[in-house]
Protein backbone atom coordinates (compact mmCIF):
# COMPACT_ATOMS: atom_id res chain seq x y z
CA UNK A 1 0.00 0.00 0.00
CA UNK A 2 1.28 3.59 -0.99
CA UNK A 3 1.83 5.66 2.48
CA UNK A 4 -0.39 8.59 0.48
CA UNK A 5 -3.75 6.31 -0.26
CA UNK A 6 -2.46 4.57 3.10
CA UNK A 7 -2.79 8.17 5.11
CA UNK A 8 -5.84 9.58 3.46
CA UNK A 9 -7.95 6.36 4.34
CA UNK A 10 -5.97 7.01 7.63
CA UNK A 11 -7.73 10.03 7.55
CA UNK A 12 -10.94 9.15 6.82
CA UNK A 13 -11.00 6.19 9.14
CA UNK A 14 -10.13 8.55 11.97
CA UNK A 15 -13.12 10.75 11.38
CA UNK A 16 -14.98 7.17 12.72
CA UNK A 17 -12.53 6.46 15.34
CA UNK A 18 -13.60 10.73 16.89
CA UNK A 19 -16.75 9.46 17.77
CA UNK A 20 -15.67 6.45 19.49
CA UNK A 21 -13.48 8.65 21.62
CA UNK A 22 -16.42 11.21 21.75
CA UNK A 23 -18.59 8.42 23.48
CA UNK A 24 -16.49 7.15 26.13
CA UNK A 25 -15.61 11.01 27.19
CA UNK A 26 -19.30 11.08 27.48
CA UNK A 27 -20.38 7.68 29.78
CA UNK A 28 -20.35 8.61 33.41
CA UNK A 29 -16.77 7.74 35.48
CA UNK A 30 -18.06 4.59 36.92
CA UNK A 31 -19.11 3.44 33.37
CA UNK A 32 -16.07 4.23 31.13
CA UNK A 33 -14.10 2.63 33.68
CA UNK A 34 -15.19 -0.90 33.04
CA UNK A 35 -14.36 -0.81 29.41
CA UNK A 36 -10.57 -1.43 29.10
CA UNK A 37 -9.05 -5.09 30.33
CA UNK A 38 -6.47 -4.54 33.35
CA UNK A 39 -3.20 -6.24 32.34
CA UNK A 40 -0.83 -7.28 35.30
CA UNK A 41 2.45 -6.68 34.15
CA UNK A 42 5.01 -9.48 34.41
CA UNK A 43 2.10 -10.44 36.85
CA UNK A 44 1.25 -8.69 40.03
CA UNK A 45 4.76 -7.71 39.94
CA UNK A 46 4.56 -4.62 42.42
CA UNK A 47 3.78 -7.40 45.39
CA UNK A 48 5.70 -10.36 43.84
CA UNK A 49 8.35 -11.54 42.46
CA UNK A 50 8.11 -10.51 38.21
CA UNK A 51 7.43 -13.26 35.49
CA UNK A 52 6.69 -16.47 38.50
CA UNK A 53 3.69 -18.32 39.14
CA UNK A 54 3.34 -16.61 42.41
CA UNK A 55 3.02 -13.02 40.64
CA UNK A 56 0.36 -14.31 38.15
CA UNK A 57 -1.58 -16.08 40.47
CA UNK A 58 -1.75 -13.21 42.67
CA UNK A 59 -3.02 -10.94 39.71
CA UNK A 60 -5.83 -13.35 39.39
CA UNK A 61 -6.72 -12.85 43.23
CA UNK A 62 -6.70 -9.28 42.72
CA UNK A 63 -9.10 -8.85 39.60
CA UNK A 64 -6.67 -8.71 37.01
CA UNK A 65 -8.43 -9.61 33.09
CA UNK A 66 -5.21 -10.57 31.79
CA UNK A 67 -1.58 -10.99 32.78
CA UNK A 68 1.15 -10.36 30.44
CA UNK A 69 4.44 -12.23 30.63
CA UNK A 70 7.87 -11.99 29.27
CA UNK A 71 9.15 -15.54 26.92
CA UNK A 72 12.46 -17.14 25.47
CA UNK A 73 13.70 -20.46 24.45
CA UNK A 74 16.31 -22.46 26.70
CA UNK A 75 18.81 -24.05 24.84
CA UNK A 76 16.88 -27.08 24.45
CA UNK A 77 13.85 -25.04 23.13
CA UNK A 78 11.44 -24.54 25.97
CA UNK A 79 9.68 -21.60 26.36
CA UNK A 80 9.72 -20.31 29.66
CA UNK A 81 9.11 -16.95 31.43
CA UNK A 82 11.73 -14.75 32.06
CA UNK A 83 12.67 -11.14 30.95
CA UNK A 84 16.26 -10.53 30.43
CA UNK A 85 18.41 -12.71 28.60
CA UNK A 86 20.41 -14.04 31.34
CA UNK A 87 19.11 -14.64 35.23
CA UNK A 88 21.50 -12.30 37.27
CA UNK A 89 18.78 -9.64 37.94
CA UNK A 90 16.17 -11.72 39.58
CA UNK A 91 17.89 -14.87 40.43
CA UNK A 92 20.13 -16.20 43.04
CA UNK A 93 22.72 -17.27 40.09
CA UNK A 94 23.72 -16.16 36.71
CA UNK A 95 22.83 -18.40 33.67
CA UNK A 96 22.06 -17.46 30.15
CA UNK A 97 18.42 -18.65 28.78
CA UNK A 98 19.32 -19.62 25.41
CA UNK A 99 22.56 -21.44 26.62
CA UNK A 100 21.44 -23.41 29.50
CA UNK A 101 18.50 -26.41 29.46
CA UNK A 102 15.45 -26.34 31.35
CA UNK A 103 16.47 -28.66 33.96
CA UNK A 104 19.59 -26.00 34.85
CA UNK A 105 17.16 -23.12 34.79
CA UNK A 106 14.97 -25.00 37.47
CA UNK A 107 17.55 -24.44 39.69
CA UNK A 108 17.45 -20.60 39.95
CA UNK A 109 15.71 -19.15 42.77
CA UNK A 110 13.95 -16.21 41.18
CA UNK A 111 11.53 -15.29 44.04
CA UNK A 112 14.13 -14.24 46.82
CA UNK A 113 14.99 -10.76 45.64
CA UNK A 114 11.21 -10.03 46.11
CA UNK A 115 11.38 -11.11 49.58
CA UNK A 116 12.32 -14.12 51.84
CA UNK A 117 9.24 -15.63 51.08
CA UNK A 118 9.24 -16.42 47.72
CA UNK A 119 12.50 -18.15 47.74
CA UNK A 120 10.58 -21.30 46.10
CA UNK A 121 9.80 -19.49 43.07
CA UNK A 122 11.41 -20.54 39.70
CA UNK A 123 11.45 -20.01 36.21
CA UNK A 124 8.32 -20.65 35.09
CA UNK A 125 7.42 -22.34 31.17
CA UNK A 126 4.63 -21.14 29.30
CA UNK A 127 2.82 -24.38 29.59
CA UNK A 128 2.71 -23.85 33.40
CA UNK A 129 1.97 -19.95 33.25
CA UNK A 130 -1.45 -21.09 30.82
CA UNK A 131 -2.26 -23.39 33.51
CA UNK A 132 -3.05 -20.50 35.94
CA UNK A 133 -5.34 -18.50 33.57
CA UNK A 134 -8.98 -18.96 34.83
CA UNK A 135 -12.05 -19.58 32.05
CA UNK A 136 -12.71 -16.02 30.33
CA UNK A 137 -9.19 -14.26 31.53
CA UNK A 138 -6.56 -13.65 28.65
CA UNK A 139 -2.61 -13.80 28.32
CA UNK A 140 -0.69 -10.90 27.05
CA UNK A 141 2.71 -13.07 25.56
CA UNK A 142 5.76 -11.09 25.01
CA UNK A 143 8.32 -12.84 22.71
CA UNK A 144 11.44 -10.98 23.97
CA UNK A 145 13.61 -13.15 21.42
CA UNK A 146 13.07 -13.51 17.42
CA UNK A 147 11.07 -15.50 14.78
CA UNK A 148 13.06 -18.96 16.18
CA UNK A 149 10.34 -18.93 18.63
CA UNK A 150 7.54 -18.60 16.33
CA UNK A 151 6.71 -22.08 15.15
CA UNK A 152 7.26 -23.50 18.33
CA UNK A 153 5.07 -21.01 20.30
CA UNK A 154 2.22 -21.19 17.56
CA UNK A 155 2.32 -25.17 17.45
CA UNK A 156 2.20 -24.99 21.63
CA UNK A 157 -1.00 -22.43 21.62
CA UNK A 158 -2.86 -24.80 19.40
CA UNK A 159 -2.78 -27.56 21.56
CA UNK A 160 -3.66 -25.93 24.78
CA UNK A 161 -7.51 -25.94 26.12
CA UNK A 162 -7.26 -21.49 25.56
CA UNK A 163 -9.36 -20.35 23.02
CA UNK A 164 -7.86 -18.27 20.49
CA UNK A 165 -9.21 -15.17 21.63
CA UNK A 166 -7.63 -15.80 24.99
CA UNK A 167 -4.27 -15.17 23.80
CA UNK A 168 -2.48 -12.09 22.15
CA UNK A 169 1.25 -12.03 20.96
CA UNK A 170 3.09 -8.79 21.54
CA UNK A 171 6.57 -8.07 20.17
CA UNK A 172 8.88 -5.25 19.45
CA UNK A 173 10.43 -7.06 16.45
CA UNK A 174 8.15 -6.54 13.76
CA UNK A 175 9.37 -9.45 12.14
CA UNK A 176 8.08 -11.66 14.94
CA UNK A 177 4.51 -10.09 14.35
CA UNK A 178 4.54 -9.94 10.92
CA UNK A 179 5.50 -14.13 10.95
CA UNK A 180 3.10 -14.94 13.56
CA UNK A 181 0.28 -13.31 11.86
CA UNK A 182 1.13 -14.67 8.40
CA UNK A 183 1.22 -18.53 10.30
CA UNK A 184 -1.70 -17.99 12.30
CA UNK A 185 -3.81 -15.20 11.64
CA UNK A 186 -6.28 -16.52 13.97
CA UNK A 187 -4.10 -15.06 17.20
CA UNK A 188 -4.19 -11.28 18.15
CA UNK A 189 -0.83 -9.95 17.18
CA UNK A 190 0.41 -6.62 18.76
CA UNK A 191 3.40 -4.60 17.73
CA UNK A 192 5.32 -2.41 20.91
CA UNK A 193 6.67 0.51 20.31
CA UNK A 194 8.74 2.19 22.40
CA UNK A 195 7.20 5.69 21.48
CA UNK A 196 9.12 7.98 23.87
CA UNK A 197 12.08 6.79 21.60
CA UNK A 198 10.80 6.77 18.69
CA UNK A 199 8.02 8.54 18.03
CA UNK A 200 7.18 8.86 14.11
CA UNK A 201 3.95 8.35 12.81
CA UNK A 202 5.12 8.38 9.24
CA UNK A 203 7.28 4.97 10.58
CA UNK A 204 4.84 3.22 13.60
CA UNK A 205 1.75 3.38 10.88
CA UNK A 206 3.50 1.96 7.71
CA UNK A 207 4.76 -0.96 10.41
CA UNK A 208 1.57 -1.95 11.65
CA UNK A 209 0.03 -1.91 7.97
CA UNK A 210 3.07 -3.85 6.66
CA UNK A 211 2.79 -6.45 9.67
CA UNK A 212 -0.71 -7.04 9.56
CA UNK A 213 -1.05 -5.95 13.35
CA UNK A 214 -3.98 -6.10 15.16
CA UNK A 215 -3.32 -2.91 17.18
CA UNK A 216 -0.20 -1.05 18.83
CA UNK A 217 0.63 -1.36 22.58
CA UNK A 218 2.82 1.96 23.63
CA UNK A 219 4.02 4.07 26.21
CA UNK A 220 2.21 7.15 25.18
CA UNK A 221 1.17 9.99 27.84
CA UNK A 222 1.33 12.84 25.49
CA UNK A 223 0.11 12.07 21.66
CA UNK A 224 -3.15 11.92 21.31
CA UNK A 225 -2.23 11.91 17.09
CA UNK A 226 -0.68 8.83 17.75
CA UNK A 227 -4.34 6.87 18.99
CA UNK A 228 -5.89 8.19 16.56
CA UNK A 229 -4.05 7.15 13.99
CA UNK A 230 -4.21 3.71 15.59
CA UNK A 231 -7.75 3.64 15.83
CA UNK A 232 -8.24 5.41 12.56
CA UNK A 233 -7.02 2.44 10.73
CA UNK A 234 -9.32 0.12 12.29
CA UNK A 235 -6.78 -1.42 14.95
CA UNK A 236 -6.65 -1.30 19.19
CA UNK A 237 -4.62 0.75 20.96
CA UNK A 238 -2.93 -0.29 24.15
CA UNK A 239 -1.61 1.27 27.20
CA UNK A 240 1.30 -0.96 27.07
CA UNK A 241 3.26 -0.84 30.08
CA UNK A 242 3.10 0.65 33.98
CA UNK A 243 0.49 2.53 33.71
CA UNK A 244 0.08 3.21 37.72
CA UNK A 245 -1.11 6.76 37.51
CA UNK A 246 -4.84 6.81 37.83
CA UNK A 247 -4.70 10.51 36.26
CA UNK A 248 -2.74 9.00 33.19
CA UNK A 249 -4.97 6.49 32.89
CA UNK A 250 -8.24 8.07 32.74
CA UNK A 251 -6.51 10.56 29.58
CA UNK A 252 -5.77 6.94 27.91
CA UNK A 253 -8.84 5.45 28.56
CA UNK A 254 -10.31 9.00 27.35
CA UNK A 255 -8.66 8.83 23.85
CA UNK A 256 -9.38 5.17 23.24
CA UNK A 257 -7.69 2.05 24.78
CA UNK A 258 -8.42 -1.45 25.08
CA UNK A 259 -6.38 -2.40 28.10
CA UNK A 260 -4.52 -0.58 30.49
CA UNK A 261 -1.12 -2.70 31.85
CA UNK A 262 -0.35 -2.37 35.56
CA UNK A 263 2.14 -3.34 37.82
CA UNK A 264 -0.43 -3.37 40.57
CA UNK A 265 -3.93 -4.00 39.06
CA UNK A 266 -5.85 -4.64 42.03
CA UNK A 267 -5.04 -1.17 43.26
CA UNK A 268 -6.47 0.12 40.04
CA UNK A 269 -9.76 -1.67 40.07
CA UNK A 270 -9.72 -0.37 42.94
CA UNK A 271 -9.08 2.90 42.49
CA UNK A 272 -11.02 2.99 39.04
CA UNK A 273 -14.17 0.93 40.76
CA UNK A 274 -14.39 4.65 43.33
Amino acid sequence: MQLKKMQKSSQSLAENGKHHVHWVKSLPKNSFMKLPMIVAHRGASGDAPENTLAAFELAWEQGADAIEGDFRLTKDGVIVCIHDEDTERVGDKKLRVAESPLQVLKTVDVGSYHGAEFSKQVIPTLEEVIATIPEGKKIFIEVKCGCEIVPILIKQLRTTNLNPNQIIIIAFDAKVIEECKATAPEFEANWLNDYEEHCDLLTIIPTLVETGADGLSSNNEQSKALVDAVLGLGLSYHAGWTMDDVDLVRQLLNWGASSITTNNPGKLREILSE
